[in-house]
């Protein structure tokens, strides 16, 4: 359903629209989203294209839901104060910008510890494009949560350092156009920890790069919980994993795949330990010695190639392990 345009509205929202550069099409104005009215199409396809392939039902709310505009001359600091003061349920919004820390703040992480949504421009591309950056970690956690019926947000923006979801009691944490781009290959990039009760994280439409493993999934909080507890809480869909040190995916749990694409890392695409559940459309860089490898029987703990260890005065003997396997992939 769409309403009648925002004056403030000039191009249509959708990515791969042929019209962008006009508020009318034939003759007929834009039409704006009848929820948020934050953006607008030029037909019911470009909306349709919009909502399901590039992510607007992920940064979509009604108009009356507060929302706190961040000035793109801000700092990380001005950006942590307004999450700190901002109550759950808000959005945030990063005008187009670069946000750094104020001089010798010594501080590393933006954190979110309570369910509040964090966007880029509703009408950017998101952080694609780098419309809006921010130096420096993200940590997601849930000190402030209760009864996990509560959701966190984040989309349209690039982090130049790690994504961490420290823990997680939130109904879902959501990354939906985000790019993440970890410099440090002897660092994690994207960190998925401590899955609890029925909370799930979707990386819609990202693009994470760098890092030791570009994305660690390790969904166990306690021995009370077992990996089939956590199965499938974390979900990657139309999303690009690339460039890490190592892996572009390491999980101890089993985790949902969908119409993305794992390339170009130093050892190969993917180590589960319980597999992955395949929803298809998928291209991931196979481990050379295990090409056969499949979705459903993951790959152990140690699945690189053989290589000969010696111990003492005893002749070498050959193991399976990952830790000395060569460069495979790298650009």
């Amino acid at each position: 359903m769409m309403m009648d345009l925002n004056p403030k509205i000039k191009v249509c929202a959708s990515s791969s629209c042929p019209n962008k550069a006009s508020t009318l099409v034939n003759g007929e104005k834009l039409k704006a989203c009848a929820i948020c009215r934050d953006v607008a199409y030029c037909s019911k396809e470009c909306q349709k294209n919009s909502w399901i392939i590039e992510g607007h039902k992920y940064c979509c709310a009604k108009h009356d839901v507060p929302r706190l505009f961040i000035d793109s001359n801000s700092s990380i600091e001005d950006v942590q104060a307004a999450i700190d003061n901002a109550n759950p349920g808000d959005i945030i919004i990063l005008n187009e910008g670069s946000y750094n820390w104020k001089k010798n703040s010594g501080v590393q992480s933006l954190t979110i510890s309570k369910p509040i949504r964090m966007w880029g421009p509703a009408t950017a591309t998101g952080g694609r494009e780098g419309s809006v950056t921010l130096h420096c970690n993200l940590t997601i956690d849930d000190e402030e949560l209760s009864n996990n019926k509560d959701s966190v947000t984040v989309a349209n923006l690039t982090v130049m350092g790690s994504i961490k979801v420290q823990s997680n009691s939130y109904k879902s944490i959501t990354f939906s156009g985000v790019r993440m781009e970890q410099s440090d290959p002897k660092a994690d990039g994207a960190m998925v920890h401590i899955m609890k009760g029925v909370g799930t994280c979707l990386f819609f439409a990202c693009e994470l790069i760098g890092g030791d493993e570009t994305l660690y999934i390790d969904g166990i909080d306690d021995l009370s919980h077992s990996r089939e507890d956590n199965a499938n809480k974390v979900h990657i869909k139309r999303t690009t994993i690339r460039n890490g040190a190592k892996r572009g995916i390491c999980a101890d749990d089993k985790f949902i795949l969908e119409k993305s694409v794992i390339r170009d890392n130093g050892w190969y695409g993917i180590r589960s330990n319980l597999g992955w559940t395949d929803k298809g459309g998928n291209q991931w860089q196979r481990n050379p010695s295990k090409p056969n490898q499949s979705p459903t029987g993951g790959n152990g703990m140690f699945d690189g190639i053989q290589y000969p260890m010696s111990f003492g005065n005893s002749s070498s003997v050959s193991r399976t392990g990952d830790t000395l396997f060569p460069g495979f992939g790298q650009p």
